[in-house]
């Protein structure tokens, strides 16, 4: 299900546009100016949606940027960050970009904040997470990582073990080799969990100290746990 947009002068349509979804009731309008408020609306909301967007910056006219706020969903303005000034001459590009960035500077997504908050109750509670490298490796080794946490990335001078298979990955040398690994190559750290993440299907959360402390700086969410769970 879809709606129609059609915008026609002179006897002539200029512009048949697909509304993601249909309007609330049909209506037409004759007027010097397009009313296009509507199709602006539902296009902005679908594709904030597809995004998973955490915030919807909005800048320029200041009249035109109210009536576009004002029709948006709830749920949607209350992501709404203004920026520039009261017309679109008002604020360069050089500005706005100087702006965007003081707006997204140390923002944490909005999923990636609530994994964060989730591994701060299991840890209070002692539920399915891991903390530590080695606790974390071995935990990748085993799939059951859910989503990984850092502090920082790693530093190209921290190496891990990898064999051909994403999960084949340990600090040891003689660990990789003691599972039949054959021919463990030296990998940098970044590129063998990131690889690890991918063939898991996992997530990655690069979270501030200030936010949370991560022994040794990396700890994990866990899918499950159960007896050979390292601890």
């Amino acid at each position: 299900m879809h709606g129609q947009a059609v915008f026609a002068t002179h006897g002539t349509v200029v512009l048949d546009g697909e509304l993601p979804r249909p309007p609330e009731h049909d209506s037409a309008r004759s007027s010097p100016l397009p009313h296009a408020i509507p199709l602006v609306t539902q296009q902005v909301d679908e594709r904030a949606r597809r995004a998973h967007a955490d915030a919807l910056v909005v800048g320029g006219d200041e009249w035109a940027c109210n009536a576009l706020i004002r029709r948006l969903p709830h749920t949607l303005r209350d992501k709404v960050v203004r920026v520039g000034g009261r017309t679109p001459t008002d604020t360069g590009r050089a500005l706005l970009e100087q702006q965007l960035d003081g707006v997204f500077r140390g923002r944490m997504a909005a999923h990636d904040r609530e994994l964060v908050d989730i591994f701060i109750g299991r840890r209070a509670l002692a539920g399915p997470m891991t903390e530590g490298l080695a606790a974390t490796v071995a935990a990748l080794q085993r799939g059951q990582v859910a989503a990984l946490l850092l502090n920082r990335p790693p530093g190209s001078s921290l190496q891990l073990w990898a064999g051909s298979q994403p999960t084949q990955l340990a600090l040891a040398e003689a660990e990789l080799m003691s599972f039949g690994v054959r021919a463990p190559r030296e990998e940098r750290a970044d590129e063998a969990l990131v690889r690890a993440l991918v063939g898991t299907g996992a997530e990655l959360v690069v979270v501030p100290e200030s936010e949370l402390r991560l022994y040794e700086g990396v700890g994990a969410l866990l899918r499950y746990t159960d007896p050979g769970t390292p601890s």
